[in-house]
């Protein structure tokens, strides 16, 4: 089964994301939205890669998500 990158989204990220945009409905379902249509995280945009790079404090966007278990 594979898994999307917000599935893959490490909870720690998906508080951060949550509460950042708690005010923010629409923004939060767009980054919620993009990322579970998506399986690389090379194929999301670079904006919704930034934005959520910035909120979760990181410096590399694939730092965000749980590793895959090699099928």
């Amino acid at each position: 089964m594979r898994l999307t990158l917000y599935d893959r989204l490490k909870p720690e990220h998906k508080q951060a994301i949550a509460e950042q945009y708690a005010n923010l409905p629409f923004s939060h379902r767009e980054i919620v939205e993009a990322l579970s249509n998506e399986y690389f995280y090379t194929n999301v945009r670079y904006g919704t890669a930034a934005d959520v790079s910035f909120i979760c404090g990181i410096k590399f966007f694939g730092d965000v998500f749980i590793e895959r278990e090699h099928e």
